[in-house]
């Protein structure tokens, strides 16, 4: 199979609708899939692992109580003490989009590469 063919295979089927619904046996796929990957998140926050995370959020000035510690925030913890201890800019960035939200894009506003020079001040759908 193609690069190509493979992306688009999972472009086959057509969007979900109140007429085009998955087989209970698909849902039913779903959400076993869902329990295995909280089960797996729970298993990767248990024991040493737990303590590790602890200890990074207390080095880091925050206190977390074992609810709070979701993969989730593991997660964001071991990208801010990336970004911290070893001065990994990618997870810099991470961290910043993430506290802070991704900075805005600029868009430029050209015709073919050339600025607009005048502005359009009246426009009327009706004037011919």
């Amino acid at each position: 199979m193609s690069k190509k063919e493979n992306l688009n295979k999972g472009n086959t089927e057509t969007q979900f609708t109140s007429d085009n619904q998955p087989s209970p046996e698909a849902k039913k796929k779903g959400w076993q899939k869902k329990r295995l990957l909280k089960d797996l998140a729970d298993i990767l926050l248990q024991g040493d692992k737990l303590n590790e995370f602890k200890k990074l959020a207390k080095d880091l000035g925050i206190d977390l109580t074992d609810d709070e510690m979701t993969l989730e925030v593991a997660m964001s913890l071991k990208q801010a003490e990336k970004a911290i201890e070893k001065g990994d800019t990618s997870a810099y960035n991470s961290v910043m989009d993430r506290l802070k939200g991704r900075p805005q894009q600029a868009i430029d506003h050209t015709t073919k590469g050339q600025s607009i020079s005048q502005p359009i001040l009246n426009i009327d759908p009706l004037k011919k």
